[in-house]
């Protein structure tokens, strides 16, 4: 057999050793004023004077490498508009704008064209380049909006200071977070149909039935104020807004894999449009799965899933129904008294034993001995009624099924406490949603698509030609 020779492809400039020249003089005259003009004696000194030096240095190494890669366009002289097509000649060949990213700052002197015929003005290796508007590149923004969905804008902004060397402005990382999320929506932040499939045939080839996918709503509490309000002076009073949340995953044994969180600081009808957009998306396989909808006895959760899924499973969350149970044994009986222990462990074991009618039945057959009593034991004869289907929990365990809304909790604390109540903080709707966008992406691991997303949209948007 003939092997034949495989030529090596060399990219532009290889040997073209200017940049490398430029480089090397930078680099010995930086390190000879780091000598001259810093002390240094212990490691703290040392790696500081380079911490403060790093991106002057990096910044001329991707510089250097730019203009190997793209030395036609340093030199270019004459371009086509790429509005009206007019050939235009160069109208100032070393046009200087700042450049900062993670692989340093340098300035960019590059050619810069204006074409007279429609008045516009372009730099093609700002093109080639896919620079940003910003003098902040991609990765800087990228890295303001992931600590700035951790952290405080100005825990943030010391966060990022002490870790690279290099500043960066309170407001600049709260436009920048702003500008990301503004425009991702639910399906944004989501796995595809195509992996949460995958995710389900790995489950469902360990389990004789089909796996169980819980699809658990609750609701938590976020300070907003007023919208707008002025950065300093009085900004009206502020209100706790419910954050609508959802989170969906599958049971495998002891695990939860988890699939999708969203939260946002809406209404019942948004929610309800954001599960909508969910199934029309093929992200819950109710032919694949064991569908699942865990919830409190608000009204509006079942409400609206009854609607999007009547086929789907009904579970009442085991700990908001003992609640309820709990709270008419003590105003009867007394709290603590072993009355009311009596009545609510028999009533949960028949709740187990999925006769939810004998429940009904007992609590009917008090005779309340105060108004209090009365009112909540009517209230827990109702709120049984009316979620008959959803207390059988043995069958429900026997099933595979959670009984308790634990999941949602945490995500709850996980993605919007921890971040929007912090102290002192009171948050625009507007914002509180992009965070909690940014946070619910990282949870469901699709960060990454969706800075992605922005780049190419930014990019497109900046560069777009009429």
């Amino acid at each position: 057999m003939t092997v034949q020779a495989t030529a090596r492809v060399i990219p532009i400039g290889i040997h073209d050793n200017a940049w490398r020249d430029d480089f090397f003089e930078f680099l010995n005259e930086t390190a000879d004023r780091i000598l001259r003009e810093t002390l240094m004696e212990k490691i703290e000194d040392f790696t500081r004077a380079v911490l403060d030096a790093k991106s002057d240095i990096l910044g001329q190494l991707t510089l250097g490498f730019i203009k190997n890669r793209h030395r036609p366009l340093f030199e270019q002289e004459y371009c086509d508009c790429p509005v009206c097509g007019k050939r235009v000649k160069c109208a100032n060949k070393e046009a200087k704008r700042k450049v900062e990213s993670l692989g340093g700052s340098f300035f960019l002197c590059r050619p810069y064209f204006h074409c007279k015929n429609c008045g516009t003005g372009f730099c093609p290796l700002d093109e080639a380049l896919g620079l940003a508007s910003s003098p902040k590149q991609y990765d800087i923004q990228d890295i303001e909006a992931w600590l700035s969905s951790e952290l405080p804008f100005k825990t943030a902004e010391e966060a990022y200071e002490r870790t690279t060397g290099n500043s960066l402005s309170t407001g600049h990382m709260h436009e920048t977070t702003k500008k990301i999320a503004d425009g991702i929506g639910i399906l944004d932040v989501c796995p595809t149909k195509t992996e949460i499939l995958q995710i389900i045939d790995d489950i469902a080839k360990n389990n004789f039935r089909r796996p169980v996918m819980m699809l658990a709503i609750d609701g938590a509490h976020a300070p907003t104020r007023p919208e707008p309000s002025p950065r300093k002076g009085k900004r009206g009073k502020g209100e706790w807004k419910e954050i609508k949340g959802l989170r969906l995953y599958l049971i495998d044994g002891n695990r939860i894999v988890h699939l999708i969180s969203w939260h946002q600081v809406g209404t019942d009808r948004e929610l309800a449009a954001d599960l909508r957009t969910i199934a029309k998306a093929g992200l819950i396989p109710e032919d694949r799965v064991r569908l699942c909808v865990i919830g409190d006895g608000a009204d509006r959760i079942w409400n609206r899933t009854s609607e999007l899924f009547p086929t789907a499973k009904i579970v009442l969350d085991f700990w908001h129904c003992s609640e309820h149970l709990h709270e008419a044994a003590n105003a009867q009986f007394g709290k603590g008294t072993p009355e009311a222990r009596t009545l609510v462990e028999a009533s949960l074991t028949r709740l187990f034993d999925n006769d939810p009618d004998n429940v009904i039945a007992e609590f009917r057959s008090i005779k309340p001995d105060s108004k209090t009593a009365e009112e909540k034991i009517n209230g827990v004869v109702r709120y049984l009624l009316n979620h008959e289907e959803g207390v059988n929990y043995g069958k429900a365990k026997r099933g595979g099924y959670h009984i308790g809304s634990g999941a949602i909790e945490s995500a709850n604390k996980f993605i919007g406490h921890v971040r929007l109540k912090r102290s002192g903080a009171w948050w625009y709707k507007s914002n509180a949603n992009n965070i909690l966008k940014l946070r619910c992406a990282k949870y469901n691991g699709t960060y990454e698509k969706i800075v992605k997303k922005f780049v190419e949209t930014d990019r497109e948007k900046t560069y777009r030609r009429a």
